[in-house]
């Protein structure tokens, strides 16, 4: 059926159209979508062919060798080198510090040669170009030197496509040592060219090195950092741990819903505990063994202290989950040491919230979790109205005006003065933050859409759907968490909680700045 120039129907105000989509701005979009699959795809494609490529097998396995060999014959002194490649003593990985030097000098150095290919700058600073491209050069081998120990300690896959990592990036190394030989002898074109090509190779090698970080997860934690248990609680009778021999134990996580492995060790007489899942790639900690006080992991031969967790020898740079442990009527009992910037909600805690909560009268007027739960219900009756409303209707977009100075309302008092003050007695602060930010998107993308249209329909349910997993999510988590604080400490908070929603709803600065920010949302939708 056709539509007449109304809200949203795409003709009055979308204006031509080059790909002859006119009209159609979901077709549009949906071609749009096509051709980022279609490209995401080919690269994908891509990947799999090389981590599927078991031609490569035997050239890593033999360079493995060729690497790992001098080193095992040299015994310990390559075993400090080794670790110090790695970044176990520093508890970070080195080779990812390292690349920055080559990436942020060959990048300088081509931005310089382009600049002067155009004359935008003098001759004398062109030199500059040369300069960077030695730095790099020098940070490309130390960078390599880590990786390839690193690299040492993958299989399969993960083996496969860090080789041809190594020679995208050892390719642009050797062409850049090119184009410094000639820029030297005075043929600076080609060396700018040869340059060129060394920067696209390392480009190359820089997604795959990615690709193994962020979609293969190597070089990154793999132990289990659940907080369970938070107070001592038995896990096994003393009696069934033989010396020196790892024994694995669980604990439950009910937040993740899951077990959460612990290996035990008997040594010298004292019982030792840290998480059973290796940091470095997740190899079973209780069925390695014991070596020189430190816990060896069967896959891979990190080891671990037994009395701290922390590696004293790579490939891994992380030190493991550890837990204090204390025998009380012969039962082994274990409780999680929290690391250093753990948000984690201990007894002690909870019992400093209730202990100055204690012995005060309580101001009267409503708690803080009634005010925040009346405004969820106020917000939740303000979607029914606008998804009940016809679609033509003017209002609609008053009312989506509406809805989004309440849904900033609402996240600004939560910000300001909920979640600081429930943070000490929940762990669910930073998720809501995050929340709050899905929300913020949600609402931006569903503005810039004409109430009238599809696009706006979908955007709409699925930000009411965000809402609503915040709301239920605050109510079933964080706003019993905040019964911790006392009848006292929410009532204060609840008038503090109605004062700042009536100031932010009647003030004249901040209405206008709701109304500023909510017409800069709506930019660029269609009439």
């Amino acid at each position: 059926m056709a539509k007449g120039p109304q809200e949203g129907s795409g003709t009055a105000a979308s204006g031509p159209d080059p790909a002859n989509f006119k009209g159609k701005p979901r077709s549009r979009a949906r071609l749009e979508h096509q051709v980022k699959e279609a490209r995401h795809s080919r690269a994908d494609a891509a990947i799999g062919h090389i981590e599927r490529a078991q031609v490569l097998d035997a050239p890593s396995y033999a360079l493995r060798d060729a690497i790992a060999r001098p080193m095992q014959i040299a015994g310990r002194p390559s075993h400090r080198l080794r670790s110090a490649l790695h970044g176990t003593r520093f508890g970070h990985p080195v080779h990812p510090m390292l690349v920055t030097v080559p990436i942020g000098s060959w990048t300088l150095a081509l931005g310089v040669d382009l600049l002067a290919s155009l004359g935008l700058i003098r001759r004398e600073k062109a030199h500059m170009a040369d300069t960077a491209l030695r730095i790099g050069a020098a940070g490309a081998v130390a960078a390599a030197m880590a990786g390839l120990m690193d690299w040492l300690y993958t299989d399969g896959r993960d083996r496969r496509l860090g080789l041809v990592h190594a020679g995208a990036n050892g390719t642009a190394l050797a062409l850049n040592l090119v184009s410094i030989s000639l820029r030297k002898g005075g043929r600076t074109g080609r060396g700018r060219a040869v340059s060129a090509a060394a920067w696209t190779c390392m480009a190359i090698g820089g997604y795959l090195g990615g690709h193994l970080v962020y979609r293969r997860r190597v070089g990154v934690d793999h132990a289990d950092r659940s907080p369970e248990p938070r107070a001592f609680q038995p896990v096994l009778a003393l009696t069934e741990l033989k010396p020196n021999q790892p024994r694995r134990v669980e604990v439950w996580d009910e937040e993740l819903r899951q077990n959460v492995g612990v290996a035990l060790v008997l040594r010298e007489g004292q019982v030792h505990a840290i998480g059973a899942r290796c940091s470095h790639t997740g190899g079973p900690l209780d069925q390695g063994w014991v070596l020189e006080d430190t816990l060896v992991c069967p896959w891979h031969g990190s080891r671990y202290d037994l009395r701290t967790g922390r590696p004293v020898a790579g490939p891994s740079t992380c030190p493991q989950p550890h837990y204090r442990v204390r025998v009380r009527n012969g039962m082994v009992e274990i409780r999680r040491e929290q690391e250093p910037g753990d948000e984690i909600v201990m007894q002690d805690t909870l019992a400093q919230s209730v202990h100055s909560a204690e012995g005060q009268d309580s101001p009267a007027g409503k708690k803080a979790d009634d005010v925040l739960f009346e405004h969820h219900e106020f917000l939740r009756r303000l979607f029914e109205r606008i998804a009940a409303m016809p679609h033509e209707d003017p209002q609609r977009r008053d009312l989506m005006r509406t809805l989004a100075a309440e849904l900033d309302i609402h996240e600004h008092i939560e910000d300001k003065l909920f979640y600081p003050a429930v943070e000490p007695v929940s762990e669910d602060v930073q998720i809501a933050h995050s929340e709050h930010m899905t929300l913020a998107d949600l609402l931006a993308m569903t503005l810039k859409f004409g109430t009238t249209t599809p696009e706006f329909e979908e955007h709409f349910k699925a930000l009411r759907a965000a809402f609503n997993h915040h709301a239920r999510s605050e109510e079933h988590s964080m706003l019993r968490h905040a019964q911790r604080l006392g009848d006292r400490r929410l009532r204060e908070l609840g008038q503090q909680l109605e004062i700042l929603l009536d100031h932010e709803r009647t003030s004249r600065m901040r209405r206008a700045f709701y109304d500023l920010k909510v017409s800069l949302l709506e930019r660029g939708r269609g009439s």
